[in-house]
């Protein structure tokens, strides 16, 4: 039985040399290479000021401490059809998430999104799954963080996502387009706010009387294997772009809408089908083939009396396939048998 995961670990001795080499400095905490790390995103940022930090959701959970400057409950709007670390960021800063409806693809409902933020301190718009969130180019009444973890390396209208609102949050987590092992960063045009988040992140250096102070720094060797990852990011993006193209063509039929298009970074491959996710997830796994559902549980079910149809609706049609740099071709010919068989008339 052939088993093609859904993500794929690509490591190998140029990562192995680059954590090796910070071992043998004796110097695996934060430091030069974790600098280093740092003056890379800030280029692939545009020279925004950049803080690496030991997660994406620490990141978030930053940004908005940062933003809400102390107060108590701050109301956050976040997508429902997003991951659960943004729901658990904004609990861990002490706010209060607001919901908000996604549209059939994927990004968010823009009239719910401008009737939203008329009662928010922040918003958190999120690039989902690779593509492009085009309400990052509108204006709102309230701080706006960007959400490029799944879609880092992304152009849209010539500039790079991450540079469209003040602030950005992004993960160096393994299975991330950016990805090492661990890590995430906050990137801002303005140096006061990162200088902010800077005195949150290391308590053996911070004023006793702050709110809230963690560790949050990352590593050198964590640093050093995403910086890897950086230098190989373009190639591997290329990649899954061939590989989407490849699905586009095999998947032209009734029975499957791809949601995925020709913006973004292509870091997932969504289809909605007419079939449950539940019957083609089963269907698939059947012949080794993992699919899983893009979130796992839509985050509006934290509360019980919030109503989202279309996240509801997402979660129960909507398939991420894999989508891996290096698939070959035996791989993805046993990808387009499996489908053949899930979608067949």
């Amino acid at each position: 039985m052939p088993n093609i995961p859904h993500s794929r670990l690509s490591f190998g001795k140029p990562f192995a040399q680059a954590a090796q080499q910070v071992i043998q400095s004796g110097f695996l905490a934060q430091g030069d290479v974790t600098t280093a790390l740092t003056h890379t995103l800030q280029t692939q940022l545009s020279g925004q000021a950049v803080l690496a930090v030991d997660s994406g959701t620490s990141a978030l959970m930053l940004a908005i401490r940062a933003l809400s400057k102390g107060k108590k409950g701050a109301r956050v709007g976040i997508p429902a059809y997003a991951c659960a670390s943004l729901l658990f960021a904004v609990k861990n800063a002490g706010a209060t998430p607001v919901f908000m409806d996604c549209t059939t693809n994927l990004t968010l409902d823009a009239e719910q999104a401008h009737t939203t933020t008329k009662d928010l301190d922040i918003l958190v718009l999120v690039h989902p799954f690779g593509m492009i969130e085009p309400l990052v180019r509108e204006q709102f009444n309230c701080p706006v963080i960007e959400d490029i973890a799944q879609s880092a390396g992304a152009i849209w209208q010539g500039k790079a996502v991450g540079t469209f609102t003040d602030v950005c949050i992004g993960s160096l987590y393994a299975t991330k387009p950016w990805g090492g092992a661990y890590g995430g960063f906050i990137s801002s045009k303005h140096v006061d706010l990162i200088q902010s988040v800077t005195k949150m992140t290391n308590p053996d250096q911070a004023d006793l009387q702050q709110d809230y102070v963690g560790h949050h720094q990352l590593s050198n060797i964590h640093a050093a294997v995403a910086q890897v990852r950086l230098s190989r990011a373009d190639a591997e993006q290329q990649q899954r772009q061939t590989w989407t193209n490849r699905y586009h063509a095999l998947l032209n039929n009734d029975a499957v809408t791809p949601i995925c298009g020709i913006q973004g970074n292509h870091f997932r491959y969504i289809i909605r089908s007419e079939k449950t996710a539940a019957d083609v997830i089963q269907t698939l796994q059947q012949q080794g083939i993992n699919a899983m559902r893009p979130v796992q549980q839509p985050l509006h079910h934290a509360t019980p009396d919030t109503n989202c149809p279309q996240a509801d609706k997402a979660w129960q049609y909507c398939v991420s396939l894999p989508l891996l740099h290096d698939m070959n071709e035996q791989e993805f010919s046993l990808l387009s048998q499996g489908l053949a068989t899930c979608f067949k008339p």
